[in-house]
């Protein structure tokens, strides 16, 4: 417990290492991969374009050395992601859930089979093998 002194202003610390737009993290992924990006209507009714302004310096002044994608988070994600992609369901990527009805009618024509899932003839060999 440690509360701010009397008169004091709460102190706020964000615990992020990077902000990125869902577009950007996409772009990050399809430059790295070699697969193509998707572009869906957004199922949420919000602003095309909304900024979020965080900072990290409080936690960097503490000793926080961020890891970021660039810097070797994305890296460990793609191994995780090799490693299980033959449990990948295209039918669960697609959004199931909407702001309003006029949303749902925008993402109601979207296809799960086209979602084009890479596996790799080894892995797909093991998956027709054991099923």
């Amino acid at each position: 417990n440690n509360p701010p002194a009397k008169g004091e202003r709460v102190e706020i610390f964000n615990q992020v290492a990077e902000t990125r737009r869902v577009r950007d993290i996409a772009t990050l992924v399809a430059d790295m991969t070699g697969v193509e990006v998707n572009f869906i209507p957004n199922p949420r009714q919000e602003a095309a374009e909304n900024e979020l302004d965080v900072a990290n310096e409080k936690f960097c002044n503490l000793g926080l050395d961020p890891i970021t994608l660039d810097t070797g988070l994305f890296d460990e994600v793609t191994e995780v992601v090799k490693k299980y992609k033959t449990r990948c369901n295209p039918t669960k990527i697609l959004p199931a859930s909407f702001w309003n009805k006029k949303r749902a009618e925008e993402c109601a024509s979207l296809d799960p089979n086209s979602i084009k899932i890479n596996v790799d003839e080894e892995v797909k060999e093991e998956v027709t093998e054991g099923a």
